[in-house]
């Protein structure tokens, strides 16, 4: 596990959706709520947590459950200290990542976390973040903390997302569900899922169908004072990626990043960020053709979670 979120959504909705979220979550049993002091609720003793609401005993309302000290689990699937696949209810997933072969650093956290507020600016309704601080829920998982991997490699994670990830689909398919009805959506929220792992997302869940990409990055710094263009550190990346290109069968990828605070573009969306590589009057031309052969794809980032994808076609003139 990490010590920031490296996967997130999204989504503002009314206030009264959020006990149908507590609900779903129940059911699809990715966010359990198990204990509460402050309501004196226990789910051994009173059952379902929303149950327990919907009976008034405690006077508190869905909402009340996130400024309140409370206790989940989440199911899901994960390899035993005797190397049998199992699935269980987990309060601590980083006790299940420690008996886990090629185990990277962990912490005391559920696999799935929750968080649900008044919005500032739309009241009465709410902002719900859905995250987690851990990518066994996708069927690719950094790999970097494998005996001799490379830091973009990634670790085949299919087994064990295909038996608890359904589920997770199905519960942020619901949340979607609900924001709709009164205007809003469910989004990947890039501040809250480490870029390296987004394309494994989409706005209403985690695609089990993707493959590893098999890519090896080249990075260059742009935006400082002494730093190139951002067509100039395009440029150095290619040329490092032809001088020492990956081994088969990965492809290379150059990738563009600066940390430059205030960058004017730092903000801006992929067609905002697109228009701004390409102006008629740049004083860096576009990388060639024959500049990009043999890359695969490139990527800017601009601060550590805004990454923009673009394909070759799209860069090149």
């Amino acid at each position: 596990m990490e010590k920031e979120p490296v996967l997130g959504w999204w989504a503002r909705l009314p206030e009264r959706g959020l006990r149908e979220v507590l609900r779903l979550a129940e059911e699809t049993a990715v966010y359990r709520v198990v204990e509460v002091p402050w309501f004196g609720y226990d789910r051994a003793v009173h059952g379902s947590f929303v149950g327990f609401l919907d009976s008034g005993v405690s006077g508190r309302g869905p909402l009340d459950l996130f400024d309140a000290s409370h206790r989940v689990t989440s199911r899901v699937a994960f390899v035993d200290p005797a190397g049998r696949v199992v699935e269980d209810d987990v309060s601590n997933l980083g006790h299940v990542l420690a008996a886990a072969p090629n185990a990277g650093p962990h912490t005391g956290r559920v696999a799935l976390d929750l968080a649900a507020f008044r919005s500032l600016d739309s009241a009465p309704e709410i902002d719900l973040a859905v995250s987690s601080y851990s990518d066994v829920w996708l069927p690719w998982c950094s790999a970097r903390y494998e005996e001799g991997a490379h830091l973009d490699d990634l670790a085949d994670n299919r087994e064990l997302a295909r038996r608890h990830t359904p589920r997770l689909n199905e519960f942020l398919a619901g949340v979607g569900a609900i924001a709709e009805r009164t205007g809003g959506a469910l989004r990947v929220n890039p501040d809250d899922t480490a870029p390296r792992l987004e394309f494994q997302l989409h706005d209403h869940g985690v695609r089990l169908d993707v493959d590893d990409p098999l890519e090896r990055s080249v990075w260059e710094r742009f935006g400082g004072r002494d730093d190139p263009d951002l067509f100039g550190a395009l440029r150095r990346a290619a040329e490092r990626a032809r001088r020492e290109p990956p081994p088969a069968p990965y492809r290379a990828v150059i990738c563009a990043w600066t940390d430059r605070v205030g960058y004017p573009l730092s903000g801006a969306e992929r067609g905002v960020l697109l228009d701004a590589l390409r102006p008629p009057d740049t004083a860096s031309a576009p990388l060639s053709r024959d500049e990009l052969a043999g890359i695969a794809r490139i990527w800017i980032q601009i601060g550590m979670r805004r990454r923009h994808i673009f394909e070759i076609d799209e860069l090149s003139t």
